[in-house]
């Protein structure tokens, strides 16, 4: 059986971290908990991932 290599990158857009911060803050302000179907859909729209063989 062959050996196939492939080197994952994953890189974000500099929205994310404050977006998921601030959903963090708010949630702890009102004590609620917050949609997360509807973060991570939001997150991923800022998550690029590349996909690279190395044979």
């Amino acid at each position: 059986m062959a050996r196939i290599t492939m080197t994952l990158t994953v890189s974000y857009s500099w929205w994310v971290m404050p977006y998921l911060s601030a959903v963090d803050l708010f949630s702890q302000f009102t004590g609620l908990e917050p949609d997360y179907d509807r973060v991570v859909a939001t997150a991923l729209r800022g998550l690029k991932i590349k996909a690279v063989d190395e044979l």
